[in-house]
């Protein structure tokens, strides 16, 4: 993957989603909404045991809901780097992650999974088609498992589709995808106008607000007077508030999304890790390096060795 490239956000789904559990080109589908928001689900199958952690699957206003299709014993969830859950999940269970959130998983076992990708944009249309309001997303915990019969039914129809996805088979890939958003909506949807907000956090708006300005100055920074002004508070509320409200400060935030591009930028074997920690981003390879370490458990060129056994095994 070329430098260039591994800034562009593409969604977590097919090849991107693929690349954060080390597999490459996994089986896809594609949808969208009446107004063009994209929809898609991917299959991912793991045979080995003892895979280990996933790469970030990319910090975007969407949701996977994640169908199990094999027993996972040891599954962990990691979000905005806090362990959020540990537990057991039987097949036919699902679970939805919260890709705000940074969402990381150590997987323990073989696994067969169906990620459905939901951008936020596309509950909220279903939700105004539904005539229901004030709907900001699925109001599902992290990595909460839950068994739902037209889930599981929906996952069984598309899965034989994946090797023989034709144009006679959109119509109803369209349909599926489609009414699962619907559904999932219906179903699982929580009010924006939430009664546990934290007393000093900041307003769902300005968190949004700030990681989106964060996000679009990654490489270069941005100070906490400029977050403060977009937000209408002091540069002291910004930075207590973003802390309530996440758990870090906009700093290590900011920190822990060029560990994120860092990752992606890993995969391509050719580009060394001086040249990553420049287009992540970082001040120097020491620097990358420190940060890396603190956040991922492993420096990188561990971690690139990792990355590396893991392609050794799929292509064995």
């Amino acid at each position: 993957m070329k430098l260039e490239e591994a800034r562009m956000y593409h969604g977590a789904f097919g090849d991107r989603l693929g690349r954060s559990f080390h597999l490459s080109s996994p089986p896809v589908l594609h949808s969208q909404t009446r107004r063009g928001v994209h929809l898609a689900v991917t299959e991912l199958r793991i045979d080995q045991p003892g895979y280990g952690m996933t790469s970030p699957m990319g910090s975007d206003d969407a949701y996977l809901v994640c169908l199990n299709l094999r027993k996972q014993s040891t599954h962990e969830l990691w979000c905005d780097g806090r362990s959020v859950c540990s537990t057991a999940y039987d097949a036919g269970t699902a679970y939805v992650l919260d890709l705000r959130c940074d969402p990381i998983t150590y997987i323990g076992e073989p696994l067969h999974s169906l990620y459905f990708y939901m951008p936020r944009q596309a509950i909220v249309e279903a939700s105004e088609e539904l005539g229901k309001r004030n709907i900001a997303g699925l109001d599902i915990r992290p990595g909460e498992c839950f068994q739902d019969a037209i889930v599981g039914h929906i996952a069984q129809t598309l899965l034989p589709i994946f090797n023989s996805a034709t144009a006679a088979n959109q119509p109803l890939i369209n349909h599926l995808l489609q009414g699962l958003c619907a559904y999932m909506t219906s179903t699982y949807s929580g009010s924006s106008i939430r009664p546990d907000i934290v007393r000093g956090a900041l307003a769902p708006w300005q968190q949004r607000l700030v990681m989106q300005m964060m996000r679009e100055r990654i490489f270069d920074g941005i100070s906490i007077g400029e977050l403060a002004e977009a937000c209408s508070l002091s540069a002291g509320a910004l930075a207590r508030g973003f802390k309530k409200s996440t758990g870090m400060s906009p700093h290590q935030w900011l920190l822990s999304r060029r560990v994120d591009l860092a990752l992606e930028l890993m995969a391509d074997p050719d580009t060394t890790l001086a040249e990553i920690a420049f287009h992540a981003g970082f001040s120097d390879q020491s620097h990358f390096s420190r940060v890396f370490t603190q956040k991922m458990g492993v420096a990188p060129g561990a971690w690139r060795k990792s990355l590396a056994n893991h392609k050794r095994m799929e292509a064995a």
